[in-house]
């Protein structure tokens, strides 16, 4: 296996070169669409295949360690690859079927995923609109609306949650650049702004039947679990990491004092190392809770991938990791939610300078820490440490709508 060092060294000089872009591309709203590229032609897609598939040989803890170590450098573009790096998961799991062995050959000469999963709002719970229908020459076409459509501005293949006419979930995977397929940049958060978070439509598609995955009955229900979300715990650590190191640089660097500071300049100031020291010891701290999440990740990885393993052992591992991920969300969310908001106490009126783009990254930690939000994830813990209950099962499109008497409970008829 390759060693962190070696995988860190490899990647470090086109994460500094993302990294002195990032504030400017903010300020613009400028997709990195070059820097994904670069990270494209450098492999980082292909991280987890094996060398001899043309891959690094990178475990899921180096992944997201690497995936950290982007998100200090940028924190949009490990959110727009996170379904990507599901996507190659769950190839490698079957990586000796005809399949998935011409989907990772496409990986490993540098093709990524998009996401086309969550459907438009006034979708009830568990409903899928995007429907996958058979034409009369027996071609299938695909229609529907996806929001939410993380990173397809920069795919090349879209994984779309979709059901055929009988309502069986099916996943067609189609060119991002076909005929009838819209990728509309409207994602208008105020952070992860370049996640090219938008809306995606899908008007009388064609698809073939190679292209179109379904799932066979039986197997381990939540295998792969806690991926997505370990992906934005990664994230948010990044957000801490470049929050604390581009508050130290600017400190390093200022000759302004307060005549109430202790130094003769801020760097020798009392109360400026104490405030950098917290800083420094929040992103540490977050960063080993992630590593620690990704160490339990593996061993249930590992079973995951036997395709001999018990389901239901299976599932039962990835319960805990559940659990352990959402422990670590719980506790990461509200750290980095507060470095990011505290990172300039000390700074002054100048680290208000639009240009330095400080204020991305709380505006970017607010954003990652609204999905699938914390004290949801909190309540699941204490219905566990109290009763025993399992967190429900997890469903890629299947996860979020609106409940179908909503309107009639609130009375307002909206």
């Amino acid at each position: 296996m390759t060693s962190d060092a070696d995988l860190r060294a490899r990647f470090a000089p086109l994460f500094a070169e993302i990294a002195d872009g990032a504030a400017a591309r903010e300020r613009a709203r400028d997709l990195p669409r070059d820097a994904v590229r670069a990270l494209r032609r450098a492999g980082f897609g292909a991280l987890r295949l094996p060398v001899d598939r043309g891959g690094h040989g990178a475990s899921l803890r180096q992944l997201l360690l690497l995936l950290r170590d982007l998100a200090a450098a940028d924190s949009n573009i490990p959110q727009a690859l996170r379904q990507h790096f599901f996507q190659v998961e769950v190839l490698l799991r079957d990586a000796d079927q005809d399949e998935s062995r011409r989907w990772l050959e496409r990986v490993a000469a540098g093709d990524l995923f998009g996401s086309a999963t969550t459907e438009p709002r006034g979708s009830a719970i568990g409903e899928v609109r995007t429907i996958l229908s058979r034409t009369s020459t027996g071609a299938f076409r695909l229609d529907g609306r996806k929001i939410y459509g993380t990173g397809n501005a920069y795919a090349q293949w879209l994984p779309v949650g979709a059901v055929d006419e009988e309502g069986a979930p099916v996943v067609p995977v189609i060119p991002a650049d076909r005929e009838g397929v819209e990728i509309v940049d409207d994602w208008n958060g105020f952070g992860q702004r370049l996640t090219a978070t938008g809306t995606t439509v899908f008007r009388d598609v064609r698809v073939s039947e190679d292209e179109v995955r379904r799932f066979p009955a039986g197997g381990p229900a939540r295998g792969g679990a806690g991926l997505h979300q370990a992906v934005l715990l990664a994230t948010l650590a990044g957000i801490a990491e470049s929050a604390a190191r581009e508050t130290a640089g600017q400190l390093r660097s200022k000759t302004r004092v307060y005549f109430t500071g202790t130094g003769e300049l801020p760097r020798h100031d009392a109360v400026v190392q104490e405030h950098v020291g917290r800083l420094r010891a929040a992103a540490d701290a977050v960063g080993w809770i992630v590593d620690g999440v990704a160490r339990r990740m593996e061993e249930a990885w590992d079973l995951w991938l036997d395709r001999d393993a018990d389901p239901a052992a299976v599932d039962a591992e990835f319960v805990e990791v559940e659990l352990a991920v959402a422990s670590a969300q719980v506790e990461i969310s509200q750290r980095v939610l507060d470095v990011a908001a505290h990172a300039l106490d000390v700074l002054g009126a100048s680290s208000l300078d639009a240009d330095l783009g400080l204020d991305r990254h709380w505006r970017n930690a607010r954003a990652v820490a609204s999905h699938n939000p914390y004290p949801f994830k909190a309540r699941l813990l204490g219905d566990h440490a109290l009763n025993g209950a399992e967190p429900a099962a997890f469903a890629v499109g299947r996860d979020v709508g609106d409940r179908p008497d909503a309107s009639d409970r609130r009375g307002d008829g909206r």
